[in-house]
């Protein structure tokens, strides 16, 4: 996750706690996604493997980024992933972005570090109550 968002003056993936966004959500609304998660994080590991004979995670940063370019453009080695790696790469990333910007109480977003880089108040949000983003955002009046 901290390859698809990495931390540079602002907090990245690691930081928001994504990985435990992801693993709450495959326990939950996200279980019947446990197989392809487990199946793709096998498969980018035998690739890594293929290219530096080091798990992924012990890649150097270029090396992931290169990865995980190869997945997204769907050039990774079709027999490890018939589509190159397209559906994998897109799975992940979504739920990345999840983690990454939604709501804290999800398990992701830890410290509100996202809201707090772009701006957000970071205030508890429940249910489908509305909110002010900021003070420049005017609320529509009610007709």
């Amino acid at each position: 996750m901290e390859t698809l968002i990495p931390a540079d003056q602002d907090p990245g993936a690691r930081d928001a706690s994504v990985v435990n966004y992801i693993d709450r959500q495959l326990t939950r609304k996200y279980k019947k996604l446990q197989p392809d998660y487990r199946q793709a994080l096998a498969a980018i590991d035998r690739l890594a493997r293929q290219l530096r004979d080091l798990p992924f995670a012990q890649l150097e940063l270029d090396d992931r980024t290169t990865l995980m370019v190869n997945l997204e453009t769907g050039k990774a080695d079709k027999q490890i992933f018939s589509d190159g790696g397209k559906a994998a790469f897109e799975m992940v990333l979504a739920h990345t972005m999840q983690g990454f910007y939604g709501n804290p109480r999800h398990g992701g977003n830890k410290d509100y570090v996202s809201w707090r880089m772009i701006g957000v108040p970071p205030m508890p949000v429940r249910g489908r109550q509305h909110y002010l983003v900021a003070d420049t955002f005017p609320v529509p009046e009610k007709s």
